[in-house]
């Protein structure tokens, strides 16, 4: 009974991050001791596991991981480093919220960039195996078709990228305990 008195009366909570949506839902919420993958604004990338949260600061310990020959030349896996990398959480521009895996980041927006050029490139193949003129009015609405879906999907591209989905929250712990209290 006493031990569990003095760990309640001692113990302090530890700061911690949340990604929260437009409209102020969590997303997801980070704490020391958990993985984190981002970038931040200068497009540099940090994963890795989450040392500390504090002072306005999230810590990271990043592992340099490379795959090096071993004594009968087969290449394996080895650490060659570990590195401790602090990073204010104002410099987080993307923070990867997903636990599943994605097929590489498929959006509308590449989906008609490779549908528009792959229906234009087979138009022109087609039209030379056939030996169609590729200024044909048939052929000229196909592939500005296409190139209207290529558009399109570069201006879906453009657009997602301007908008920011998700913003990074910073909660002080020390605070929430005083509102708790009543001070």
């Amino acid at each position: 009974m006493f031990f569990t008195v003095s760990a309640t009366a001692f113990s302090q909570a530890s700061d911690f991050i949340t990604v929260n949506k437009r409209n102020n839902r969590t997303v997801k919420t980070f704490f020391p001791g958990l993985p984190i993958s981002f970038e931040t604004y200068d497009k540099r990338q940090a994963s890795g596991l989450i040392t500390a949260i504090r002072n306005d600061s999230i810590f990271i310990k990043e592992y340099d991981v490379r795959q090096v020959l071993n004594q009968w030349g087969i290449p394996v896996l080895d650490t060659l480093g570990q590195y401790l990398n602090g990073f204010h959480y104002k410099e987080i521009a993307k923070v990867d919220v997903s636990d599943r895996m994605r097929l590489q980041e498929v959006t509308p927006g590449r989906l008609l960039i490779i549908g528009g050029t792959g229906y234009a490139l087979l138009n022109v193949i087609n039209g030379a195996y056939l030996h169609q003129s590729v200024t044909s009015s048939k052929n000229l609405t196909s592939l500005g078709i296409a190139a209207g879906a290529v558009g399109t999907g570069v201006l879906i591209n453009y657009l997602s990228r301007r908008s920011k989905k998700y913003h990074v929250e910073y909660i002080h712990m020390n605070d929430v305990k005083k509102h708790l209290r009543g001070f």
